[in-house]
């Protein structure tokens, strides 16, 4: 971990967030996704970020919005997401009214999941080794293809949209304050888990835990998110933010996260 290591103070645990677990969490989402879709695709407001890529998957043609009562907003904010030419997504912040529920549906969005919000006051975390023959390694821009590479597969993401994710973009996306760390996990020499941590206003926020197919099923999931927070901890962090898929949320269960709400996912097909 690079920088000074911070005060005491600065280190919020998770008790000291009781109560705004959900606002951080949802914050830090949006956050992130601002920061790593900006550009001449997105458009970002003080009310919702919207980002369409084009690319042939929903997560790359994305809305993300916190006001989930306000149906003419939304049905504003949505419009160019409802095209044929690619599949998109929309993440409500909070819970949606009846009436912005019937508007996405009626555009053709349907409700996916429930993405959780997930804490972890990390001196609990549980253990998360494998054999001998797994490593992880903190990686640079230099390996940016090769990290993009391995999150593309482990997601299913058009490779295009991983790129914007990767180790070589965080010199033009930092902000003051912000640390990313990217992390490969090799089974010998081969690469088949990523990671990726931000630290930032005292709390390590995890993303891209990604793992090749083939590999599933074996707790790199776990070793890829449990590793990193490790060398956070030492560095003063207690406590670590994630959103959950549905499939991942068992994962994290059991390394010691717990909810603190969901965050509502629609999905558009077209012609599903």
């Amino acid at each position: 971990m690079t920088g000074a290591k911070k005060s005491q103070q600065e280190f919020p645990t998770v008790v000291d967030l009781s109560g705004l677990m959900y606002r951080v969490g949802t914050n830090v989402f949006d956050r992130t996704f601002r920061g790593f879709l900006q550009g001449p695709n997105a458009t970002a407001t003080e009310r919702y970020f919207r980002a369409c890529t084009g690319l042939a998957h929903p997560i790359a043609n994305l809305l993300i919005t916190r006001d989930v009562y306000d149906r003419e907003l939304l049905s504003e904010a949505v419009t160019p997401l409802c095209v044929d030419a690619f599949p998109s997504c929309v993440f409500c912040l909070g819970s949606p009214s009846q009436e912005v529920d019937a508007l996405l549906t009626g555009r053709g969005f349907q409700r996916a999941e429930e993405l959780p919000v997930m804490a972890l006051d990390i001196q609990n975390l549980k253990a998360t080794e494998l054999g001998d023959d797994y490593t992880i390694e903190c990686v640079g821009a230099d390996r940016h293809d090769l990290w993009v590479d391995i999150m593309a597969a482990g997601y299913e993401l058009p490779r295009p949209f991983a790129d914007l994710l990767g180790p070589g973009v965080v010199e033009s996306i930092a902000q003051e304050g912000e640390e990313y760390h990217y992390f490969l996990v090799f089974h010998g020499d081969r690469p088949v888990a990523t990671a990726t941590n931000i630290l930032r206003d005292g709390i390590a926020e995890v993303y891209n835990i990604s793992t090749l197919p083939d590999y599933r099923g074996r707790g790199l999931g776990g070793f890829a998110t449990g590793e990193p927070l490790r060398l956070a901890a030492d560095a003063g962090y207690k406590t670590s933010i994630l959103q959950a898929s549905q499939m991942g949320t068992p994962v994290y269960r059991r390394l010691g996260y717990e909810s603190a709400g969901v965050i509502p996912f629609y999905v558009r097909i077209p012609g599903a």
